[in-house]
């Protein structure tokens, strides 16, 4: 005998469907929040240091960065008056994705429903809950949060505006021009959803007043991004590769869809065999719900024809930047630049799932269940210390908390010497420790002041030179007052400077065991190998050691 529902009196079943629906999806975000929070006090690695004032602090500091930032000027700029209203704290810079993430939520049900249904759009909203990957970058100081949401604003808002059968919508009009200003100035990448949208509406709709009026307003986008980045290339530096990207290939392609964003690739992290058969069996699920969730979305193409937004909005950023390798830009890549593709594929998943036949879907639910929580128990586990979704965070809060006390107790002027390329985190902890590096002058004032005054004319290049001036300035008094500097370390002593930089016969040595690994530059190893060299203290923290030695003459 089967039960049977009986909705509320006075309440049709839809009604009853949507307020069970904004129910559950309440209480998917605070799911969601319950799984952030613990992420939320990490201590902050470089890229998060980059969000603080101590690189975005004063005007000038924010006019430099913005000068050389490899991303549009919205995130830093936003970052900067966040900042200054709210302080930069690890929890304080934490907070916008956070928000970022939780609304991705309910807003990936909301985008989402129109194109794989009801039910499947619930499960993608589920999976987006509990995805490793999207707990990470909700609980980063970073802009790929708001990435996610923003993107899912534009395909819904885009969805709905190009649909005949609904009425015109003027406030849904600006909230999607809006949108889209914030897409074009928060990363470069975003610009192919743009196009993309642009793109697929009239071969959805036709070309109705709608659909002309969208394709307009995201030519116009498109035509105005393109002016910024002609004058960067003019005024300042606009970089098409960094060192740490790689290419996007068909096997990075694979690995991204079925291992990043299915699990976040954390089921490696426990390193037992258990664990390898665990990632093939995630890897095959992911195969057999996307294959299906296809074929699900190709039966109802006549009913859900936006339903094809799905599969190309997964595949955009990664098109996108297999055509560039094939251009020759080769160092485009990595893993989070392309995380607005995580909710279609979990849209697809969604819809594989929910196309199954019943008994099919209840068991391969369970599976599912079981290893997304491996998956989130994985992630908590070995976050700190292995590599998980991303390389684990150093613990730069207590390595820094150790050379403030040295300071304290007479260490002033000492040199610090690591092999990490940018140890920024330090300098957040404590302004009192400095990297050379970081504050040495990148570009001369006055030939950035020239630059700007044969395009923009004298009073803008006089602004320019006098604003980079005083960046310069405020960086030479940071590092003047500093107590201790940092500098790279070396294999041999005599190659270290000790006689300009040495108050005493004593220093400190700082090992990222992550960034870069030993086996990728082992200076400090071998430093410490030298008979020069003598240990007086180890300090062991969560993925970084700090020495303090002694260098005989």
């Amino acid at each position: 005998m089967h039960a049977t529902h009986h909705p509320s009196p006075g309440l049709d079943p839809s009604t009853a469907a949507r307020r069970d629906t904004r129910w559950l999806l309440a209480l998917l975000v605070v799911i969601g929040l319950v799984l952030r929070l613990p992420l939320m006090g990490r201590s902050v690695w470089f890229d998060e240091a980059c969000m603080s004032n101590q690189r975005l602090g004063t005007w000038a500091q924010l006019l430099a960065t913005l000068y050389v930032d490899i991303h549009p000027p919205l995130y830093v700029t936003f970052m900067h008056c966040w900042n200054n209203v709210f302080g930069d704290g690890e929890w304080s810079m934490r907070i916008p994705p956070l928000v970022a993430g939780l609304t991705s939520i309910p807003l990936l049900f909301w985008a989402g429903q129109r194109m794989v249904g009801r039910r499947a759009a619930l499960w993608a909203a589920m999976l987006l809950t509990v995805s490793p990957v999207h707990v990470w970058y909700s609980a980063e100081a970073r802009l790929y949060a708001p990435m996610l949401a923003s993107t899912l604003l534009a395909v819904g808002t885009c969805e709905r505006l190009i649909d005949p059968t609904r009425p015109r919508q003027t406030g849904l009009w600006w909230l999607h021009a809006g949108n889209l200003a914030v897409m074009l100035t928060l990363h470069y990448y975003l610009a192919v959803y743009v196009v993309l949208l642009a793109a697929v509406a009239p071969l959805l709709h036709g070309f109705t007043g709608a659909v002309r009026r969208l394709m307009i307003w995201h030519g116009v986008g498109i035509l105005l991004l393109g002016a910024f980045v002609l004058a960067k290339r003019a005024l300042g530096e606009f970089a098409t590769d960094q060192g740490y990207l790689r290419a996007m290939t068909f096997a990075e392609l694979y690995e991204f869809v079925f291992g990043w964003c299915w699990t976040g690739n954390t089921l490696h992290a426990a390193l037992t065999w258990i664990d390898d058969i665990a990632v093939q069996v995630a890897h095959g699920l992911g195969v057999v719900l996307l294959g299906v969730g296809l074929v699900g979305l190709w039966r109802a193409r006549r009913e859900r024809p936006a339903g094809v937004l799905v599969p190309l909005c997964l595949l955009a950023i990664p098109v996108f930047l297999l055509v560039a390798t094939l251009f020759g830009l080769d160092r485009t890549y990595t893993e989070r630049s392309a995380l607005p593709a995580l909710p279609f594929v979990l849209l697809l998943a969604g819809k594989g799932l929910t196309s199954l036949p019943t008994t099919a879907m209840r068991w391969t639910s369970v599976l599912l269940l079981v290893l997304t929580s491996a998956s989130l128990i994985a992630l908590f586990r070995f976050q700190a210390d292995r590599w998980t979704v991303y390389k684990p965070n150093p613990d730069w809060r207590a390595a820094a908390a150790y050379l403030s006390r040295e300071i304290d107790r007479g260490g002033a002027g000492r040199p610090v010497f690591t092999p990490t390329p940018n140890p920024r985190s330090l300098a957040y902890y404590d302004p009192r420790i400095q990297d050379e590096k970081n504050l040495l002058p990148a570009t001369d004032p006055a030939e950035i002041g020239a630059k700007v005054r044969r395009r923009l004319g004298t009073w803008l290049g006089d602004y320019a030179e006098r604003v980079f001036r005083d960046f310069a300035d405020g960086n030479a008094a940071l590092l003047r007052n500093a107590a201790l500097r940092v500098y790279r370390t070396a294999s041999d002593p005599a190659d270290l400077r000790l006689d300009e930089r040495m108050r005493d016969d004593v220093c400190y040595l700082v090992r990222d065991h992550w960034h870069p690994h030993e086996s990728v530059d082992g200076t400090l190893e071998a430093l410490l190998r030298n008979p020069r060299v003598e240990v007086l203290e180890r300090h062991p923290f969560t993925g970084i050691t700090v020495h303090k030695v002694r260098i005989r003459p």
